[in-house]
Parts: C-alpha cells; structure tokens; sequence
C-alpha cells in the first residue's frame, strides 16, 4: 500500500548529528504511520525528496546516492539481488547522507558510491570518509530501528538471548548483523555478538556494554571445545546458554575477572552466531584492584 508521507526538510537543517536526525525525521514519519514498524523505507525516502530508487547488476558498489547541489532531488541506487532486509539498510543509509548537509560526492565526481566496508563502518575513523559512512550507518540504524519505539519493546528488557535479538531482527526487519548492533547499543548488558564461518571468526565481533575486547582476529579459530564448534542441530536451531571459559574468549589476565555463558545460533552455509554473556566476578575484580592499587606510606 502506497501512502504520502509528508517531511519537513527545514527541520532536519539544524543539525548534521545523525542519531538527531534520524530521531527528528522519525517524530515527523511516526504519527502519520498507523503501524511505524518496519518502517517503509522507500517511501520515508521519497517524502525526504529521493526521487527514484534503482536496482543496478554490480558488484561494485552496495548502494549510491546521485544528488543536486542543493539537495533538494536525489536518487538512490542499490545493487541488484541483495537480501530485502540488507537492501533496507542500504537505502536507509544512502537516505542519511542525502539528508545530512554535509555529505556531499568528492570532488570532480557526480556521485557518492558506497562498499560492503563502507556500510560495516562504524564509531571513529583515521579518514573524512570513514566518518562519513559511519555517520551514514548511525543514521539507518536510528531510522530503521528507533530508540523512541524500541526500549519499552519486551524484548530489550531482561538478560541477552539470542530470542530477543531475532524478535527486533523481525519487528525491524533488518538484517541478523544490524539487529545485533542496535541490540547492543541500546540494551546496556555486558555482552558480546559474534559471527562465525565453519568454526572461524567471520567478522570484528559487536560488544555490548562494558564487555572487554575479544582475543580472536578476524579468520581466527574458536576454541575447539567451545560451543559454538560442537552444539548440534539444522538450520536456525537455538542452544541453550551454557557456562563458557573466559579464558577462550578473552585476554587470561581479563579472563580471571570474567564468567560467562555462550548462546549458539546455527545459520546457514557454515555461518554461526554466537552470544557471549558475560558476568564480571566482583570478588575477584577487587582482589586484583587491591593487588594493583599502589600503597604510599
């Protein structure tokens, strides 16, 4: 069903934050929707002025933004054959540079043209354009899953679970890798999502929390008697949560300071994910303060 959505551009002017302007075009998009979520993307991206959104048989590229000096006209492309939920996200982040003021094309070029990388991008980086993504990927995140109607949402309360990341994975829908992102940004549990390729570390792990840095390179092998290498089962079955050892996860010396517990979710073509709860052990946490706490008399 086609509805017409209606933004107000001047509104988003002010700022070029994209968490605050994904929240600002949400509180316009919002009250005109009988049901917001999954937000309709496409036409979200129309009302802000996107003027077609065409699909393009590349390998090159994920998703591009051509675009007017002023920005009042642009149009979005996408790369033909993704999955609808990782196409979802391209749009919303070719949306976010659309409407923040600053994204404009380099120099000499009629187009901004964005990478799987470019859309894996995020916090920090050593390049404008690095930031740019990363601002573009914050931006799609806060639209496609908004904090506004997401944290009363059952599934963000309680301990982590794997359950309650595919609960906002399909309220959302979005991709299992955006929706553990947001899951962990907004929920505030030490926790750590990780995807895993026949036993291998796939990608940078997703942390949530305070959870400390994980020991493992992208390619690197899981500890083999970790669950994640032995839980048996097909397609999207779910383990339970099983006590893991820290040590096989994180550095020995964080470890000690550490319990946790692993969750395993098998996906398809060798692909796992894997939930890591952790728990810090206050006892030995302030044994090892007081170890370290220099002593002046």
């Amino acid at each position: 069903m086609t509805r017409n959505l209606e933004v107000d551009r001047s509104e988003l002017a002010d700022t070029s934050q994209p968490g605050i302007l994904a929240d600002l075009l949400i509180q316009q998009i919002a009250p005109q929707l009988e049901k917001p979520l999954p937000l309709p993307i496409n036409e979200v991206a129309m009302a802000c002025g996107i003027v077609e959104i065409q699909p393009i048989d590349t390998t090159a590229f994920e998703g591009g933004l051509i675009q007017n000096t002023n920005k009042s006209k642009g149009f979005v492309l996408i790369r033909a054959g993704r999955l609808p939920q990782r196409t979802r996200f391209t749009i919303a982040h070719e949306l976010g540079h659309f409407v923040n003021l600053r994204h404009v094309a380099p120099q000499g070029e009629d187009r901004l043209v964005c990478t799987k990388d470019d859309l894996r991008s995020f916090g920090a980086g050593a390049s404008y354009r690095h930031g740019m993504e990363a601002q573009a990927n914050e931006f799609a995140a806060g639209l496609l899953m908004p904090r506004s109607l997401l944290t009363q949402q059952a599934f963000m309360k309680g301990s982590p679970e794997i359950g309650r990341v595919l609960a906002l994975q399909s309220l959302c829908d979005v991709s299992k890798e955006a929706a553990a992102r947001r899951y962990a940004e907004l929920h505030g549990a030490d926790f750590a999502i990780i995807f895993t390729l026949e036993g291998k570390i796939f990608q940078h792990p997703i942390r949530g929390g305070s959870f400390p840095w994980l020991d493992l390179g992208i390619g690197q092998p899981v500890y083999r008697d970790a669950l994640t290498r032995n839980f048996q089962g097909v397609e999207n079955d779910i383990s339970d949560q099983e006590e893991t050892r820290a040590e096989w996860w994180i550095d020995s010396a964080e470890a000690s300071r550490w319990n946790m517990w692993e969750e395993v979710l098998i996906l398809s073509k060798g692909f796992r994910l894997t939930l890591l709860v952790g728990e810090r052990d206050e006892n030995s946490y302030r044994r090892h303060q007081e170890r370290w706490t220099p002593r002046f008399k």
